[in-house]
């Protein structure tokens, strides 16, 4: 028996479920306020938008963390990973995000501060392990909160996606669905 971490991603459809309140708590210590948006529109989100999909993090029957992503037809975008304080370390991040890929039938794409310091660096540096591309396009992400500035980041992609081909479509969908920014 392997002694790996044996990660399940349970969608959580109902946004009165109390595994709201876990996440809800992980997403508030794990983002700063700049890089998350108020948890209200989280839970506004489950309840009204069906590309969005809140997955909590099992190991065994306890919670561990959770991903929050968007499903847009030809690839899926991850918007928050976190793993909860109270799981970290033992690779259950790895697991988790394995087990998330395997979920998924299409490519993934995810928004990476750039790697200017140590921490940046080794984040990259877990997705590329997992197979994640990192794509040298300029990316902005923009701000959650009106009057904050747009944060310069990068993209990274796992499966077969052409950001060459693809870049602004891609950066045009999450601009426009997932940060609410208007052409």
């Amino acid at each position: 028996m392997s002694s790996s971490a044996v990660i399940e991603c349970r969608v959580i459809n109902d946004f009165t479920d109390s595994l709201l309140d876990k996440v809800e708590k992980t997403y508030n210590d794990s983002f700063p306020e700049v890089e998350r948006r108020a948890f209200s529109l989280v839970r506004e989100l489950v309840k009204a938008d069906p590309r969005f999909v809140v997955y909590a993090l099992f190991k065994g029957q306890a919670y561990a963390g959770f991903i929050t992503a968007w499903r847009f037809g030809s690839y899926a975008y991850v918007e928050h990973f976190a793993i909860d304080e109270s799981a970290r370390n033992g690779g259950i991040g790895a697991e988790a995000m394995k087990q998330f890929l395997a979920l998924h039938e299409v490519p993934v794409v995810l928004e990476v501060e750039i790697p200017t310091e140590e921490m940046s660096k080794r984040r990259i540096g877990f997705y590329e392990r997992l197979g994640y591309i990192l794509d040298d396009h300029v990316y902005y992400q923009p701000p959650y909160r009106q009057g904050e500035s747009f944060l310069e980041m990068r993209l990274m992609t796992y499966g077969d996606i052409d950001m060459k081909q693809s870049f602004e479509e891609v950066k045009d969908c999450i601009h426009r669905h997932v940060y609410g920014v208007k052409k």
